[in-house]
C-alpha cells in the first residue's frame, strides 16, 4: 500500500514538473533560440529574466549580422575623414561654435579643456546631432555580444578565409571573442542604464558599435563620464549636456590648458582609438580656433551639470 502510494505521488510530481515547464516554455518560446545562452547569462548576473525574455523576444530586437562580420583591412583612414576638413565643414563648426560659445567657454573654464576641441569632435562624431547613429542599441550589442557562438565563429571564419585563405580559424575565433566580450559587458552597461529609465529600450538608436547621442558614448561612457540633471532620453538629444560630458570625459582622462600636441593625441585616442580621427579632430580645433577667439554667442546655458553614474 506504502509503496502504491509512493509511486502515485511520483506520477503526481512527475506530471507538475512537465506542466510547468511546458507552461514556461509557451510563455518565453518566442526567443530566438541564439538568444537563450545571452539571456541565462545575463540573469545569472542578477538581471529580471522575465523582462530580458520580453525585450529579446520583441521583434525589434533581431539580430543584426551586419555588425558581426570581422574587418579584415584597415578601415580607419584619412580619406574617411577629409569630408570634416571641406570649407562647408568648417563653417558649421564656426557656427556651432559661435551660436553656443557661452556653454563652451562654460566648459573649457570648468574643465580647461579647449572648447574647438569639443566643437570638433561634435562634428565628428555626430555633426551636431544630425547623425547620431540608425541602429538600435540593444539587438546591435547583443548581436556581437553572441559573436563567439559556434555558428557565428564559423560564419566569420568562413567568410574571412574566403577573403584571405591564409588566414586561420583560430585566429578569427580570438578576434571573434574578444570582441564579443567587449559588447557583452557594454550591453550590461546599456540594461543598466535603460532599466531605471522610462524610455522604451528598444528605441534607443545608436551606431554600429552602440555608441549613442550627440557625444557618441558607448553605454560605460556614459555611465562613467556623461553629465546631465534630468534623463538619458534627454540627454541623447542635449548639446549643452554633450558638451560637458565631453569636457569631463577628456578632463578624467588627462586634459588640461597647454598640453603638448603629442599627450592631447594620447587623450584623443581614449576617445576614439583611431590616429586619423585624432589627428582629424585636432585639424579642425585649429581651422576654427583663430577667427572664433574673444567673440561672444548667442545660445547655451548656466546649469551645473552632474554626473551620471
Amino acid at each position: 500500500m506504502i509503496k502504491r502510494w509512493a509511486y502515485l505521488l511520483y506520477l503526481i510530481l512527475a506530471f507538475l514538473v512537465l506542466f510547468f515547464s511546458a507552461a514556461a516554455g509557451d510563455e518565453f518560446g518566442e526567443i530566438p533560440s541564439f538568444y537563450r545562452p545571452l539571456i541565462d547569462r545575463l540573469s545569472q548576473e542578477g538581471f529580471d529574466f522575465a523582462i530580458l525574455a520580453k525585450l529579446f523576444s520583441d521583434p525589434r530586437a533581431e539580430f543584426i549580422p551586419g555588425v558581426t562580420s570581422l574587418s579584415l583591412y584597415p578601415t580607419e583612414i584619412p580619406e574617411r575623414y577629409a569630408r570634416f576638413l571641406s570649407p562647408d565643414a568648417i563653417l558649421l563648426s564656426k557656427t556651432f561654435l559661435n551660436h553656443n560659445f557661452k556653454t563652451l567657454k562654460q566648459m573649457e573654464d570648468r574643465f580647461q579643456v579647449d572648447k574647438e576641441v569639443a566643437v570638433a569632435i561634435l562634428l565628428v562624431e555626430s555633426r551636431f546631432g544630425e547623425n547620431t547613429g540608425r541602429y538600435r542599441v540593444m539587438p546591435t550589442l547583443a548581436s556581437i555580444a553572441i559573436m563567439d557562438s559556434p555558428e557565428s565563429l564559423q560564419r566569420n571564419c568562413d567568410a574571412s578565409r574566403a577573403t584571405d585563405p591564409a588566414l586561420s580559424c583560430e585566429w578569427v575565433e580570438r578576434r571573434s571573442r574578444k570582441k564579443a566580450e567587449w559588447a557583452y559587458q557594454e550591453l550590461k552597461c546599456f540594461l543598466n542604464i535603460i532599466l531605471q529609465e522610462k524610455i522604451d529600450p528598444l528605441e534607443v538608436f545608436g551606431s554600429h558599435a552602440g555608441a549613442m547621442g550627440m557625444a557618441q558614448f558607448i553605454p560605460s561612457s556614459y555611465l562613467n563620464y556623461a553629465l546631465s540633471e534630468e534623463t538619458f532620453e534627454k540627454w541623447l538629444s542635449s548639446k549643452e549636456e554633450a558638451i560637458f560630458s565631453i569636457g569631463n570625459f577628456l578632463r578624467s582622462h588627462g586634459w588640461k590648458k597647454n598640453l603638448p600636441v603629442r599627450k592631447k593625441k594620447q587623450i584623443l585616442l581614449s576617445y576614439n582609438r583611431s590616429i586619423p580621427y585624432v589627428e582629424t579632430v585636432l585639424q579642425i580645433a585649429q581651422k576654427i580656433s583663430p577667427s572664433c577667439q574673444g567673440t561672444g554667442g548667442k545660445g547655451g546655458g548656466s546649469r551645473s551639470l552632474s554626473t551620471r553614474n
